[in-house]
């Protein structure tokens, strides 16, 4: 199943999704709505005998502030977009099933995908190219550190390595 998401700068996102097991083809880039907003998101394959779309959901809600109605939402909206209509429904009702572990309420909608445009080649995978410069440090890992607190069997072998300070 093919996924995107928003929520926070496509750096963050792109890095998390890039560390879970069952979770390929991940692209940075801009999604278009049906509003035709542009806004900085990742679209990703996952194989749903890996990792479950509840699961999918629940990591990209804890990696942004999903109850926060903050200043810079216009611009990164809280957001999962289905592929197809098909999977409207499934993501729907995943999203209402993790809603109920959250204090406040969500933000996050459930919103169609018109289009999605990737960045270029040179700016994919930017955190796992980069781990060492300034806005990955400052931002990304203590994002990766969370998702290694609070899902470390979702993680790959190799994110997990990284992220808990081993080498191979």
């Amino acid at each position: 199943m093919y996924l995107a998401v928003s929520g926070t700068c496509y750096w963050c996102m792109e890095a998390i999704f890039n560390a879970l097991k069952g979770v390929s083809d991940v692209e940075q880039g801009f999604l278009v709505t049906e509003d035709s907003k542009h806004v900085e998101a990742v679209l990703f394959r996952f194989d749903e005998e890996v990792i479950s779309l509840d699961e999918v959901i629940r990591v990209h809600l804890d990696s942004h502030a999903c109850t926060s109605n903050h200043s810079f939402r216009e611009s990164y909206p809280s957001a999962i977009y289905p592929t197809n209509a098909a999977h409207m429904e499934k993501c729907s009702k995943a999203l209402a099933s993790a809603a109920s572990d959250y204090v406040n309420p969500l933000v996050t909608k459930v919103v169609p995908m018109v289009a999605f445009y990737p960045t270029p080649a040179r700016q994919q995978n930017y955190f796992w190219r980069n781990p060492s410069k300034p806005f990955c440090r400052r931002v990304i890992a203590p994002k990766m550190e969370v998702l290694k607190e609070l899902y470390p069997q979702l993680l790959s072998r190799d994110a997990f390595t990284y992220l808990s300070g081993e080498t191979s």
